[in-house]
C-alpha cells in the first residue's frame, strides 16, 4: 500500500465515520426542523464528496455519476421543506 492509501485507510476515514455519527445525531435529537435539515443536508452532501473521491480512486464512472444523483435528491428535500416551512403544505 502508497502512503497516501493508508493515509486515508487510518486516518480520514475514522474521522469521517466520526463526523456522520454526529451529523446523524444532529438530525436524531436536532433542537428544530431547520437544524434537522442542515444536517441532512450537510450528510448527504460530505456522503456525495466521499462517493466521488472514492469513484476517482477506484476509476468507476458510475459511482461518480451517483453523486450527481444524491446531490439533486438532496436538492429536493431543501425545496420540499422550505415549502413546507413557508406553506404547511405539500400539495401542488
Amino acid at each position: 500500500m502508497s502512503l497516501v492509501e493508508l493515509l486515508i485507510t487510518y486516518v480520514v476515514l475514522p474521522v469521517i465515520s466520526v463526523s456522520y455519527a454526529l451529523y446523524l445525531l444532529v438530525v436524531y435529537r436536532g433542537p428544530t426542523i431547520s437544524d434537522r435539515v442542515l444536517a441532512v443536508d450537510v450528510f448527504f452532501y460530505s456522503i456525495s464528496i466521499l462517493f466521488g473521491a472514492v469513484g476517482l480512486l477506484i476509476r468507476s464512472p458510475i459511482m461518480t455519476a451517483c453523486t450527481v444523483v444524491l446531490v439533486l435528491w438532496a436538492y429536493a428535500l431543501d425545496i420540499y421543506v422550505a415549502k413546507y416551512l413557508e406553506r404547511g403544505e405539500l400539495g401542488d
